[in-house]
């Protein structure tokens, strides 16, 4: 989506947006271990979440070395022993729990 599509979207636009990405994360998962011979080790998969401390300054920095590392694969094409790798990436500000005070 471009800047303009993201800016005219309503904030139940993006919610639905979300869970729509979030169903198709859950159901390119369930296609991985419906396999049968599931590996996570060996076949590299892994998921987790990292909570940073990051002014406006880092945290453009940091998205900008992801946008480069990511888009040199990008234009990789099928064979040389290449598989097929999804990377799924959520960036969002890491609100704290109500009660908490941050730092």
């Amino acid at each position: 989506m471009s800047a303009d599509d993201l800016a005219t979207m309503t904030t139940d636009d993006h919610r639905r947006a979300f869970t729509t990405f979030v169903a198709a994360l859950l159901a390119d998962f369930d296609r991985y271990v419906d396999r049968g011979d599931v590996d996570l080790v060996r076949d590299g998969v892994g998921y987790g979440q990292a909570a940073m401390w990051l002014s406006d300054e880092e945290f453009a920095e940091l998205t900008a070395d992801l946008r480069q590392v990511l888009q040199a694969r990008l234009a990789n094409r099928p064979g040389g022993g290449r598989r097929r790798r999804l990377v799924s990436t959520v960036l969002m500000p890491g609100v704290e729990p109500p009660g908490t005070v941050s730092p």
